[in-house]
C-alpha cells in the first residue's frame, strides 16, 4: 500500500485580470452597393464624411424614372376624377358596375403610383445606418452595374474586439465583465468597456475561447481594424487552490490524485495562475477535498493509499 502525503483543497475568490491580442471593427460595417444599373449623375459625400441614417450617397440619372411617376400620377388623377364624378351623379344614371369599375380603376393607378415612386428612390442609393463613409471609387458620368461597391461605410461610435482567451478561463468569462483596451499604436491611452459577447465553442486546435468586448468610441478617434492589447477582470469567481507538487501532467494533461475512501481517483485540471509553491486550478474540486500532496508518481486509479500526513488550509 503506497504510502502518501495529502493537502486540503480550499477555495479562493478569483480577482486578477487574463491578458489578450485582439483586433477590432466598427460597430456596423457594411459596403454599400447599387442596387440598380445606370449611369451616376452626382455623388454627395467626401470620404471620411460622418453621414447619417438616409442621406443620400449617390444619385443615378433617373429622368425617364421621373416621368413614369408624372405619367402614373396623371392617370391617378383622372381615374380619381371619374370616381368623384360617379359619386355625385344618381345610383340610377350609373350603374353599380361602372362605379365599381371606375374604384378598381383607382386602385390600380395607386398601385402603379407607388411603383413609380419606388423606382424613382431606387435611383438614389442612401446611407443604411449613421457612420463614417470610406474611400470610393465612383464617379459623375461612370456606368455602373447591379452589386458594384460604392464605399464602406462604419458605425464607430462603438468598436467591438474580438480575442481569445486560454479553455482554462472559458468557465470564468461572462457578458458584462469590465474590459480595459489599449491601442498598441497609441502608448498610454486606455479604452474602458465590457465582454458583449462570448463564443460557444472551444477550438479544437487551439484550446482557446471566441470573446467579443465592446468599448465606446464617441469621439471616432479609434479606427477599425487597429490591434488592441486587452484585459479582463475576473472577479466574483472562486476556485481551487493546491500545493504545485500536487499537480501532475501525463499524456492526457495535468491531473490531480483526489484521496476518497483511502483510494485515489484522477481529477482533470487545468491551471490558472501559479505562486511559488501553490496553483489555482480550474478542476472539478471543492473546499474540504483531499488531493495528493507527495507520493503520488506511481498511482493508479482505484489504488488505495495511506495518508502519513496531510498539509491543512491554514499550512
Amino acid at each position: 500500500m503506497p504510502a502518501v502525503s495529502t493537502a486540503d483543497v480550499k477555495l479562493e475568490r478569483i480577482n486578477e485580470r487574463v491578458a489578450a491580442v485582439g483586433s477590432g471593427r466598427a460597430r456596423l460595417q457594411v459596403t454599400v452597393t447599387t442596387r440598380i444599373s445606370g449611369v451616376v449623375e452626382r455623388v454627395y459625400f467626401e470620404p471620411g464624411q460622418r453621414v447619417s441614417l438616409g442621406d443620400p450617397l449617390v444619385a443615378f440619372a433617373s429622368r425617364p424614372e421621373q416621368i413614369a411617376v408624372e405619367t402614373a400620377e396623371a392617370q391617378r388623377a383622372q381615374a380619381a376624377g371619374v370616381v368623384a364624378r360617379y359619386k355625385q351623379l344618381s345610383d340610377t344614371s350609373v350603374s353599380r358596375a361602372a362605379r365599381a369599375e371606375a374604384e378598381t380603376a383607382l386602385k390600380i393607378a395607386d398601385a402603379a403610383v407607388r411603383r413609380a415612386r419606388e423606382d424613382l428612390a431606387r435611383m438614389t442609393v442612401r446611407a443604411p445606418f449613421n457612420g463614417v463613409i470610406g474611400l470610393t471609387n465612383i464617379q459623375i458620368g461612370d456606368y455602373v452595374a447591379v452589386g458594384t461597391p460604392i464605399a464602406p461605410l462604419d458605425d464607430r461610435s462603438a468598436l467591438l474586439i474580438d480575442f481569445t482567451v486560454p479553455e482554462a478561463y472559458s468557465s470564468a468569462m461572462k457578458k458584462g465583465l469590465p474590459v480595459r483596451a489599449n491601442p498598441i499604436t497609441r502608448t498610454g491611452e486606455t479604452y474602458n468597456g465590457v465582454v458583449a459577447a462570448v463564443g460557444t465553442r472551444i477550438d479544437p486546435v487551439s484550446r482557446t475561447l471566441s470573446v467579443r468586448a465592446e468599448i465606446p468610441n464617441p469621439n471616432l478617434t479609434l479606427i477599425p481594424g487597429s490591434t488592441f492589447s486587452v484585459s479582463v477582470r475576473l472577479t466574483g469567481t472562486s476556485a481551487p487552490v493546491v500545493p504545485s507538487l500536487a499537480v501532475q501532467w501525463d499524456r492526457r494533461g495535468a491531473y490531480v490524485w483526489r484521496v476518497k475512501d483511502k483510494k485515489v481517483e484522477r481529477v482533470s485540471v487545468a491551471i490558472l495562475s501559479r505562486e511559488s509553491d501553490r496553483v489555482l486550478l480550474d478542476a472539478k474540486l471543492g473546499a474540504g477535498d483531499v488531493v495528493v500532496h507527495e507520493g503520488g508518481d506511481l498511482l493508479r486509479e482505484g489504488q488505495v493509499v495511506k495518508v502519513t500526513t496531510t498539509l491543512t488550509a491554514s499550512e
